[in-house]
């Protein structure tokens, strides 16, 4: 953040000339010495109350700078300088809206100000305008092209609105202009992961950290793309080492417990304890839940069901969330959806007419949330994100709603006291076996969810096998699910059928491919098995699947997606259910296909069942060409199934909650 300084003139010019040496050496405790001192004798000196400002809130102190800054701009209305440093310090405190206001009086006083420009880009994008965003830091850099900063918030803007690609020449031209400017390192560090370039992001954020070693953001970057790329214990490593730099921080909370449930080796009770350690950390910030909802507790009344996510476009969420919203009876159930990404697309605009409500919540801090939700009287108020990109389970700590929900998004607990429930099946979670491991209480569904195929899909090729006389296995999945034990369990495989071969498809970063060829060469299999597809289209992904005979799963973070999709193709997976929540995922895929034949309940078992299916190929072509006729005939029933058992559970939890208040007379 690039911030305009006042004129050198004033209050006295040596202490004047004091402060800003004291500022640009970076005492700030000092310089705010000395403009107290300022203000004590000038207290009616604008100039006084600015520097005084500024210097608190370099020193971090954001409250009291804000209210000097407040002073400094009532006191003279006609200083860019201070409307410039009031927004920035708006900004900061997450007031969006206000800082706007203070830079669009800024840039009346002073419209040539890149510095200006630049600060209005960067709060734009903060908030959510990400148009503005991009409009702004255009005119920042045709205004003074040599302001690494104006570089930097052009390409943020770009970045945020989905044009990665073009991201990287203002970034690099910041660099360029400012090689020590190590926000710019990170944010092209995150323009390198959205471009799939994942080990030029892991150097692009370690060169953030090695200017800026307390930068906890590049930290939280660095674990999520050492667990991108599948090393679940330098990701594990990096989150706890931003939670001793910051031990609050939401998201490197969210990324351990993410890169935990990625990890092979970690139990199953240091996962839950992690989780339960996050319900403390984030509770204990918020307080008690607040209570006073503004609602009727009528056992009998129709209930508004809220849906929180970051995932209402497409994504797989919305695969799965779609069927659901289009069978749920409205008589007696309305949808409010609360989308917490400013990105939308087509899939967008479907769930928006499928629900009664739609609230854009990505502009939205945490306790405007909270009373956003409220003052929609949501009864029963779903997280579908977990701990991925985009939750705000924050804000159901404050339970905003009377009863809450998390499903979907996320294979495990949030950790949170004030969830009350976990939708699952009985595969997932066999009743009584993972009740310890989440702080929900688990409700049953007759299948753990339900999937919306999209438009158009490919027809289904016969089985490749049949003219190759060879078995092709494959895998779609992310390279981060591709753990040491799958690949030792695929390995087994492949030398159990030493004329087999492996597709493994979404890998476009050359680093993991190698790290591939390399782990199975150590397993046996020979190079010229394997075969590699990068990251494509969805009809090119779909239409892959002819070359493959059927799927391999992968542990501990089972398929889930990638099998329904499989599925649909005309291709099962193979699957080994786990000890784990997590490793349950696509058994539980397919045994609601009717597909148990395919499900292994140990790693000789897995062998054992690939082996059978390879020996009968006539068996497997046939189930192969009858797929997605049983797929669409499950398509038509199950979502119905589904709805009426979710609908039936809700009004049971919503009438005991009634009678529970009643009896406590509430």
């Amino acid at each position: 953040m690039k911030t305009t300084r006042p004129a050198q003139a004033g209050v006295t010019p040596g202490g004047v000339l004091a402060w800003q040496a004291d500022f640009d050496a970076g005492r700030y405790a000092e310089a705010a010495v000395r403009a107290q001192a300022f203000v004590g004798t000038c207290p009616g000196d604008a100039r006084a109350w600015h520097l005084l400002g500024l210097a608190l809130s370099f020193s971090g102190e954001g409250p009291r700078a804000l209210e000097c800054l407040d002073t400094a701009s009532r006191l003279d209305r006609n200083d860019a300088s201070v409307w410039d440093a009031l927004g920035v310090a708006r900004m900061q405190a997450g007031e969006h809206a206000e800082a706007a206001r203070a830079f669009r009086r800024g840039l009346q006083l002073a419209p040539g100000s890149a510095s200006i420009w630049t600060n209005a880009s960067q709060n734009a994008l903060a908030g959510g305008a990400l148009t503005d965003a991009l409009r702004y830091a255009e005119r920042a850099v045709a205004l003074d092209p040599q302001l690494a900063h104006a570089h930097f918030a052009l390409g943020s803007a770009l970045h945020a609105s989905a044009r990665s690609a073009e991201a990287v020449a203002p970034l690099e031209e910041a660099l360029r202009l400012m090689p020590g400017l190590a926000i710019a390192c990170q944010s092209l560090g995150n323009v390198r992961q959205a471009l799939g370039q994942l080990q030029a992001a892991v150097v692009c954020q370690q060169q953030a950290l090695a200017l800026a070693p307390g930068l906890v953001s590049a930290r939280i970057n660095l674990s999520a793309l050492f667990c991108a790329l599948g090393d679940s214990a330098a990701a594990i490593r990096e989150a706890r080492r931003a939670l001793e730099l910051d031990p609050a921080s939401f998201h490197a909370w969210s990324n351990l417990l993410y890169a935990l449930v990625h990890d092979e080796s970690a139990s199953a009770d240091e996962i839950n304890a992690a989780h339960r350690d996050f319900g403390r950390q984030v509770e204990a910030r918020v307080g008690l839940p607040a209570g006073g909802w503004r609602v009727s507790f009528d056992p009998g009344r129709p209930l508004r069901l809220g849906f929180v996510s970051g995932d209402l476009r497409d994504h797989p969420v919305a695969h799965f969330l779609r069927p659901v919203w289009r069978e749920l009876d409205r008589r007696h159930f309305r949808i409010v959806a609360f989308s917490t990404s400013p990105l939308e697309d087509a899939v967008t605009a479907g769930l928006r007419a499928d629900c009664d409500e739609w609230h854009d919540v990505s502009r939205c801090p945490e306790l405007e949330l909270d009373v956003r939700v409220r003052e929609c009287r949501v009864d029963i108020l779903f997280d579908l994100s977990g701990h991925t990109a985009g939750n705000r389970l924050a804000v159901f700590a404050r339970k905003p709603a009377p009863l809450q929900v998390t499903w979907l998004g996320y294979p495990g607990s949030t950790g949170l006291a004030a969830m009350d429930f976990r939708l699952v099946d009985a595969t997932q979670a066999p009743p009584g076996r993972f009740d310890a491991g989440f702080s929900e209480r688990l409700l049953y569904l007759p299948y753990a969810n339900v999937f919306d195929p999209p438009a158009g899909l490919p027809a289904v090729a016969p089985l490749p096998c049949l003219d190759r006389r060879y078995l092709t296995f494959g895998s779609f999945n992310r390279p981060n699910k591709l753990s040491d034990g799958t690949l030792a369990l695929w390995g087994a495989v492949l030398r159990a059928l030493p004329d087999s071969r492996l597709l493994v498809g979404a890998v476009s970063d050359q680093t993991v491919e190698e790290r591939l060829r390399r782990r199975l060469g150590e397993e046996g299999v020979d190079a010229g098995r394997l075969s590699f597809s990068g990251r494509l289209s969805l009809p090119d992904y779909l239409s892959l699947h002819r070359e493959v005979d059927l799927a391999l799963d992968t542990q501990p973070f089972s398929s889930g997606t990638t099998a329904n999709f499989a599925l649909w193709m005309g291709v099962p997976t193979l699957t080994l259910s786990g000890e784990r929540f997590v490793q349950r995922l696509c058994a539980s895929r397919m045994a609601a296909a009717g597909l148990e034949g395919f499900i292994a309940t140990t790693p000789d078992e897995f062998v054992a069942l690939a082996c059978h299916w390879a020996g009968v190929p006539g068996e497997l072509a046939a189930l192969r060409s009858g797929l997605r006729a049983h797929m669409l005939a499950q398509a038509e029933r199950q979502p119905a199934e589904l709805v009426r058992a979710l609908e039936a559970l809700l009004r049971q939890a919503w009438r005991q909650l009634c009678h529970d208040r009643e009896g406590a007379g509430t």
